[in-house]
């Protein structure tokens, strides 16, 4: 009743010589009161029984993709964990230096741990492609990442690798390096070497 009241108070003041009695104006905001009130109400429970709904969906499990997480580990764990002579083959470089830049790249935060993929992980897949002249795709069946995954940490490793440019490689001197100067082997084919890095 108090709901009538309020319609009926905010609706405009009809005149005397409108045809329609006050009666029928009054129910007519009645009715029209009550269709908005049912349809914000049947708004509501729709949008409340859609959050409901998304809330109880059970997850999807991958089982392929547990298995799959578990060979990249396994992967993992053999690139880290072999000899030096196994790290050279694969890394083109040794356990011990690897670990150092890996090390770098952490302390001064050119490099960060994603939720997925750690700083040796992004340094390796790096290392492979530069080291042995491979593909995404290739790289892609060793590391089981996508290859947009690869290309992204790629680039994040290239551009940290740059910004390391001052202690890595140094300006050259214009003089043949002594080592190659006094090798019969290495002298006459390698005198015009720059040594820049």
């Amino acid at each position: 009743h108090r709901l009538v009241d309020l319609v009926c108070a905010m609706a405009p003041p009809m005149s005397s010589l409108s045809p329609m009695p006050v009666m029928d104006a009054r129910m007519r905001l009645i009715i029209q009161a009550a269709t908005l009130i049912s349809v914000i109400q049947a708004w509501v429970v729709f949008m409340h029984q859609r959050v409901v709904r998304c809330a109880v969906r059970p997850l999807i499990r991958y089982g392929p993709l547990f298995l799959r997480e578990q060979e990249r580990i396994q992967n993992l764990n053999y690139i880290y964990n072999c000899n030096d002579s196994e790290a050279l083959w694969m890394l083109r470089m040794k356990r011990a230096p690897f670990a150092r830049l890996v090390e770098t790249f952490r302390s001064r935060r050119l490099l960060q741990e994603s939720i997925n993929t750690s700083v040796e992980e992004q340094v390796a897949m790096f290392l492979h492609v530069v080291g042995h002249n491979q593909r995404f795709r290739v790289i892609h069946n060793t590391f089981r990442r996508s290859m947009e995954t690869i290309s992204r940490y790629f680039k994040q490793v290239l551009f940290a690798i740059g910004e390391l440019r001052g202690e890595m490689i140094r300006r050259p001197s214009g003089q043949t390096p002594p080592k190659i100067r006094g090798s019969p082997r290495w002298y006459p084919y390698f005198k015009d070497c720059i040594g820049a890095i």
